[in-house]
């Protein structure tokens, strides 16, 4: 199986995990001002170049990962040019006299640029750039001189935070990250991922002047970087039945303990449905590489139930086999419908909470469980978008409109199911997130992979 599917995962969960800090940071007496919106930071519509354009995009390009399409225009997502457009403003083409040969000018436009970041630690180079439109004529900054030549003087926040980000610091959304000092603006930032050798996180006062000077002022090490850093799907047709004859499950003597019980018995299932999957790949004639990655998904499922277990029986409570399914070899858009629902969508949120439980869970039991299985988990959700390219390819229009459509049902499923509150003491010793917490990254998921 490639890794690029993997290393998106990895490098995207990276950023959407919120960091866990020891109590130290920058100071936060100069900055009493917000400025992200909805979990977007510095968005454009508060961009006012030296010159005024019809459409503003801030976008970055990582070549080769080509997660899908979702249109043009002023959509946020990733388009089949494997663009991620982070923010836009405007209308594209708006005032052109030929709107078509504008568009289409647009898109030529360079994606690579000479203003790149690093992967945290993957090796990965993402470039970013800025894109606009204004009347007839398109054009792009692919060097920090031509994005300062193209702002202008740096005369508000977000054209601070935007020339920040540029220069490779990410303003910190939750909290007053910005404020004004003579001659510009200071802002609270952060790099680095946490993932990969030397690639540490770090918290950082940044003063942006009104010509363009960034200077940093105080920079401290919040977490230290993990050299290692790299819940699941059901089978088709699976069905929860109350079987007079299953052992009844043993009553917890605490929230905790239910919790994992049903966790067991989701990765339980989860053996099965990689069974299944990986039987169908056979049928289906799938590369060997994604046959070998579902048989090896099929043996951490597995082991995830035994583990899992455990954790249950530690706070009291017993799981119960409950689940029973009876299936056949599908149709090749049946499974990639179900892969798009089950695997793209459910089990790669789920992999980005078992990294955050990884972090946060107060058992240092649960949190060496939980880091091998967010491993796990986030290589088996790459394995789902593995699949899903090599579906797609081979299916006719009618079946992608299918396999979309499921997806989408599966992401209002999901939502649905976000609406539910886990008990403290599960957040607390689980490190399951709060449902403002949960809410906030299944949005940037679905930014990120719409």
């Amino acid at each position: 199986m490639r890794t690029h599917h993997l290393d998106r995962l990895l490098c995207l969960f990276s950023a959407l995990l919120p960091v866990v800090t020891s109590g130290c940071g920058v100071g936060r007496s100069d900055f009493d001002q917000q400025i992200c919106d909805e979990d977007l930071v510095s968005p454009l519509t508060a961009i006012q170049p030296a010159a005024p354009v019809d459409y503003l995009e801030l976008r970055t390009y990582s070549g080769g990962y080509g997660y899908g399409t979702t249109g043009t225009g002023t959509d946020t997502g990733i388009d089949a040019d494997n663009r991620t457009i982070v923010s836009a403003s405007g209308q594209l083409c708006a005032e052109a006299s030929d709107v078509e040969l504008c568009r289409a000018a647009f898109f030529d436009l360079p994606l690579e640029s000479d203003i790149a970041t690093g992967g945290g630690g993957f090796d990965i180079t993402r470039f970013q750039s800025l894109a606009w439109s204004r009347g007839d004529e398109v054009g792009a900054a692919i060097t920090t001189a031509e994005a300062l030549e193209f702002l202008g003087e740096i005369d508000s926040h977000a054209e601070a935070a935007l020339w920040a980000e540029l220069n490779g610091h990410n303003a910190i959304c939750g909290e007053d990250n910005v404020g004004e000092l003579d001659g510009g603006y200071v802002l609270l930032t952060r790099s680095g991922s946490g993932c990969g050798a030397g690639d540490h996180v770090r918290e950082h006062k940044v003063f942006v002047s009104t010509e363009g000077e960034l200077e940093v002022l105080q920079s401290v090490v919040i977490e230290r970087a993990d050299a290692n850093c790299a819940i699941g799907r059901l089978p088709a047709g699976a069905c929860w039945r109350a079987d007079a004859r299953a052992p009844a499950r043993t009553r917890p003597t605490c929230a905790v303990g239910q919790f994992f019980a049903d966790v067991a018995e989701l990765e339980a299932a989860a053996v099965t449905a990689f069974e299944q999957l990986t039987a169908e790949l056979r049928h289906h004639e799938a590369p060997g590489s994604l046959r070998r990655a579902a048989a090896r998904a099929r043996v951490d499922e597995a082991r995830h139930a035994r583990v899992t277990a455990r954790l249950a029986r530690r706070y009291g409570a017993r799981p119960s086999r409950r689940l029973s399914t009876r299936w056949t070899p599908r149709a090749l858009a049946e499974v990639a419908a179900d892969n798009a629902a089950e695997g793209c969508v459910r089990e790669t949120f789920g992999a980005l909470v078992a990294s955050y439980q990884a972090r946060r869970a107060s058992d240092p039991r649960v949190r060496r469980a939980l880091a091998q299985i967010a491993r796990d988990e986030t290589r088996h959700a790459a394995l789902s978008w593995e699949l899903r390219d090599w579906a797609l390819a081979r299916m006719s229009r009618s079946e992608r409109r299918r396999v979309a459509r499921a997806a989408r049902e599966a992401v209002a499923r999901l939502e649905h199911e976000l609406v539910r509150e886990h008990p403290r003491e599960v957040q607390r010793v689980a490190g399951m997130p709060s449902q403002d917490e949960a809410r906030r990254m299944f949005r940037g998921l679905q930014r990120h992979l719409a």
